[in-house]
């Protein structure tokens, strides 16, 4: 089962065009180095000493992300990789945290999808559920803000 199966007012999909090489998102989103430069939305920090990332299916995906303003504010993401297909799609299964920060059984499916345009950039687009649709519009707000922060490292080379 990925994000496609599931009912699609329980998905949020959000798109962002890239002056960049599939390849170069790719690596953005499976080098823990360059994630930790982009990924969280303004505001919040990914720990490099926090992220493991074995991009492959079966592989985890943990890392914190904690507010810059208020450390003791920290966000667990923990997931596993379902399936990968080198500069072109990554599919996962996050465990939500629970009420104290550590996994619990509510799990959403994330589908990173990189689209190769005919300018050589990449149309990136991220779709996540089962989540309820009041949350659809602040979670696309996040990965917006994410985006943005993507670009810069990007364009930084």
């Amino acid at each position: 089962m990925d994000v496609t199966d599931l009912d699609p007012a329980e998905v949020f999909s959000v798109s962002h065009d890239l002056p960049h090489p599939p390849a170069a998102v790719f690596a953005a989103f499976t080098d823990p180095d360059r994630l930790v430069a982009w990924f969280g939305p303004q505001g919040w920090s990914v720990p490099r000493e926090s992220v493991v990332l074995e991009p492959r299916p079966g592989g985890r995906r943990d890392f914190l992300m904690v507010s810059d303003a208020d450390p003791r504010q920290v966000v667990p993401v923990r997931s596993t990789c379902l399936r990968l297909e080198q500069d072109a799609l990554l599919e996962a299964r996050e465990v939500l945290p629970g009420p104290d920060g550590e996994p619990s059984g509510p799990h959403v499916l994330q589908r990173v999808e990189l689209l190769a345009t005919g300018d050589g950039g990449t149309l990136l687009v991220v779709s996540q559920g089962p989540l309820p649709a009041a949350v659809h519009e602040g979670a696309a707000a996040g990965w917006r803000s994410s985006f943005a922060r993507l670009e810069a490292l990007l364009a930084a080379g």
